[in-house]
């Protein structure tokens, strides 16, 4: 994968059913070697708010469908996250009130929920385009892909009604010898070889309200309410995305620079160079994710002090404690004991409290 100078990254949330799906259809032993064959921990599945590297979620579609050996493995995940599964952030988009208002809040917001895609909504002389243009991180994307048409349905849905379909779907990669069955499940032609996923629209459409059927489910959700959400904003790069493939790889204890690269899709050199541009080491980086990692599991679960240590990689508790002394100024246990770390907020570094402090955010 070409360098960007950042990560491409998604929420976990976005494979949606998928370890389900898998571990009824092949089990829970084939799909923990689905995750580890990716380099993804397979912690993942109970902590699906963390972000993940977007060409990770790609491969992990792929291997799974592999599995499965089901050509429609994709649709069938895609088919149970529409209108609510991206959080807040989905919610919110259609609280707008009309289509084309909706298209706008999620171009505009797409940043919260995955960095390195983009959502656009594009005219094409007599229709419009809506389409996500995805990072070209795989060769073999159709699972993935496919898992995306059912929400961009569902979107749209909520205004035109269940039964709406699109006059033809944009798809980015070929045709394939078992499309067919794609195809039939659609029932709408699909044009292959595009450089994103696109759904066509009439202008009319734009301008509709949402339909009657889905107004019962809408609940008060504003923007703020998703900025307080998001786990992903912009900051300065590449620290800020690769400090999350760190965190990442922390959900089992695992710090080893080979590891974090080659999830990255860089080399080790490369990813040491990306962050000595900015002026960053990975240590550096590794430090501030073990310290956001361990304030929140002290401050927000009962998970001993030993094993908080352990699973940051620490060999013992004395490492941690010193560790933990240097960051925020008092013991683990005396952290615990302030009872959500009130008292101590005040000797806690800004970006302890707030660890996007770290990286200088920018404009989303």
């Amino acid at each position: 994968m070409k360098s960007r100078g950042f990560v491409p990254l998604t929420r976990a949330i976005g494979f949606g059913s998928l370890p389900t799906v898998v571990d009824v259809r092949a089990g829970e032993r084939a799909l923990m070697r689905a995750f580890a064959e990716v380099g993804l921990p397979f912690e993942l599945t109970r902590n699906v708010e963390t972000p993940i590297p977007s060409g990770a979620m790609v491969e992990l579609f792929d291997r799974c469908a592999h599995i499965l050996g089901d050509r429609t493995f994709g649709l069938d995940i895609g088919l149970g996250m529409e209108r609510r599964a991206y959080g807040l952030w989905g919610q919110y988009g259609l609280l707008a009130p009309t289509l084309g208002n909706a298209i706008e809040r999620y171009i505009a917001t797409s940043w919260a929920q995955q960095v390195g895609a983009s959502l656009e909504l594009v005219w094409r002389g007599d229709h419009w385009l809506w389409r996500s243009v995805l990072p070209g991180v795989s060769d073999d994307n159709r699972a993935h892909t496919d898992h995306l048409i059912h929400p961009m349905l569902g979107a749209v849905r909520t205004y035109l009604g269940p039964d709406w379909m699109p006059e033809w779907i944009e798809v980015n990669y070929a045709r394939d010898p078992d499309a067919g069955k794609l195809e039939d499940r659609l029932g709408v032609p699909i044009r292959y070889g595009r450089p994103w996923l696109g759904l066509v629209l009439n202008p009319a459409d734009l301008t509709r309200g949402r339909h009657p059927a889905y107004d019962d489910e809408m609940t008060d959700i504003v923007l703020r309410d998703v900025l307080a959400d998001v786990v992903m904003p912009e900051a300065s790069e590449p620290a800020r995305s690769l400090s999350a493939v760190v965190g990442l790889r922390l959900l089992e204890g695992k710090t080893d620079i080979e590891g974090a690269a080659r999830l990255a899709h860089l080399s080790v050199q490369g990813l040491q160079r990306q962050l000595r541009k900015k002026g960053y080491t990975y240590r550096e980086l590794v430090d501030r994710a073990r310290m956001t990692r361990a304030i929140t599991l002290l401050r927000d679960s009962d998970v001993s002090i030993i094993e908080v240590a352990l699973s940051l990689g620490y060999e013992d508790h004395a490492s941690f404690t010193r560790a933990f002394n240097r960051w925020v100024g008092c013991a683990p246990i005396a952290f615990r004991k302030a009872k959500q770390a009130g008292p101590f907020l005040r000797h806690v570094p800004s970006s302890a409290a707030d660890p996007d402090v770290l990286f200088a955010n920018g404009s989303p």
